[in-house]
């Protein structure tokens, strides 16, 4: 079921309508995490699915329990290696093959939301470890890995925000004008989603297609005008129908969330206004960049702060790379998510290199001075829209694709 579906929308309202009539938090509980379990059982195809999905996140849970009772980095390091290596065999990364025997990623099982219950899970053994998990019984830490608000592409919600609904199941919305609001939330994520979107995907799949069809030399003759034309589309479009898209769900499944009184974290803050990649990380996906930020990038600087303070500040452009980096990688199994990657890497560590150098060349005043200029934000906005928009050649998986068309625009030819 579709969350744009007249039927989820109609169950959504219901439900919202009701689940508030329902006496004292047990009840309430209880109906949520018979939702939670329903919409599992619509996502898991296969009993060996179920199997894996157990084992992944009661390991999870019992390790992080043995954690907060014993710190162990090197318990928590071990259990994250392994943690790790069986998410690329479920995941059936493409690189496995090569040191691994291709039967052992051959398998029927196929979780749906896993890249995201990976991220949660880290985040509950790390934060059990530091002692900053209370209250974390195995139903609320199930129904926190399942919640159907974001099993599906996030948002990724600490368990912390999860378990104030856990504790304390109420409506969040005071009055009829914030009821409005949360449903007109939803309405204009199906119309991003199911609308805008939809638009500018088939936009760029127009362009794209047709720009493929001159590369491979079926279209013989096309002058570039007409084919810058339809770079242009297809390279706006894609980021574009990316944004509509996942903004809509994000609207759909946040504003869902309010009628059952759960908060979860937004996602998008104008994220083409961002006048360089921290930036545009720091917008787009932000529930993801936050836990890029504090799980990956904080513990490796801080780590080089320790070790070797002086050379933690050039290290830290190295470590933003890492990081962007990884997230390219954890979005998809093929290569194409590598370029991604590199790409995103490359457009943070550069942008934290380059306010190094200001900050060399004319100190913090003049890094003040420089972020104040509204001409210099202008063009920053305007660089950095387009270089995010070029990452977004590499987000298909057919990166044979991409190159046929890149090659097309420069005049080359590539066999049919």
């Amino acid at each position: 079921m579709s969350v744009t579906s007249v039927e989820f929308i109609f169950l959504l309202l219901v439900c919202g309508a009701f689940f508030f009539q329902l006496p004292g938090r047990r009840s309430r509980l209880a109906a949520f995490s018979v939702a939670n379990a329903l919409v599992l059982a619509l996502l898991i195809p296969n009993l060996a699915s179920l199997a894996a999905l157990s084992v992944f996140l009661l390991s999870g849970y019992g390790v992080a329990m043995l954690l907060a009772r014993r710190p162990s980095s090197l318990l928590l390091t071990g259990y994250l290696a392994a943690l790790v290596a069986t998410f690329l065999v479920l995941k059936r990364y493409e690189f496995i093959g090569l040191v691994l025997p291709m039967s052992l990623i051959q398998h029927p099982i196929d979780i749906i939301g896993l890249s995201y219950m990976l991220f949660r899970q880290i985040h509950f053994l790390v934060d059990a470890m530091q002692g900053q998990i209370e209250g974390g019984t195995l139903p609320a830490y199930l129904n926190y890995q399942l919640n159907l608000f974001g099993i599906l592409s996030g948002p990724i919600q600490r368990f912390q925000d999860f378990h104030e609904f856990w504790q304390t199941p109420q409506p969040l919305l005071k009055d009829r004008h914030e009821l409005l609001k949360a449903i007109l939330r939803i309405n204009l994520g199906v119309l991003k989603l199911a609308a805008i979107g939809a638009m500018c995907f088939y936009a760029y799949d127009v362009s794209s297609s047709t720009l493929e069809q001159v590369a491979r030399g079926f279209i013989v003759e096309m002058p570039m005008s007409r084919k810058l034309i339809y770079f242009a589309i297809m390279f706006y479009a894609l980021p574009a129908h990316m944004y509509f898209n996942f903004s809509g769900y994000c609207d759909i499944v946040i504003g869902g969330a309010l009628l059952l009184g759960i908060r979860m974290p937004e996602n998008f803050d104008q994220p083409y206004l961002a006048r360089n990649m921290i930036d545009y990380w720091n917008r787009f996906h932000r529930s993801l960049s936050h836990w890029i930020r504090d799980y990956i990038f904080m513990p490796l600087y801080k780590s080089a702060v320790e070790r070797t303070p002086t050379l933690a500040e050039p290290l830290s452009i190295l470590f933003m790379f890492v990081a962007l980096f990884l997230a390219g990688v954890w979005h998809g199994s093929t290569l194409n998510w590598v370029a991604f990657g590199m790409l995103n890497g490359i457009g943070v560590a550069t942008a934290k290199l380059w306010e190094l150098l200001i900050v060399r060349a004319r100190g913090r005043q003049g890094l003040k001075t420089y972020m104040k200029s509204s001409g210099v934000r202008l063009a920053a906005i305007a660089v950095n829209l387009n270089f995010a928009c070029l990452t977004y050649l590499f987000f298909p998986t057919d990166m044979a694709r991409t190159f046929r068309i890149l090659n097309a625009m420069v005049g080359g030819s590539w066999p049919s």
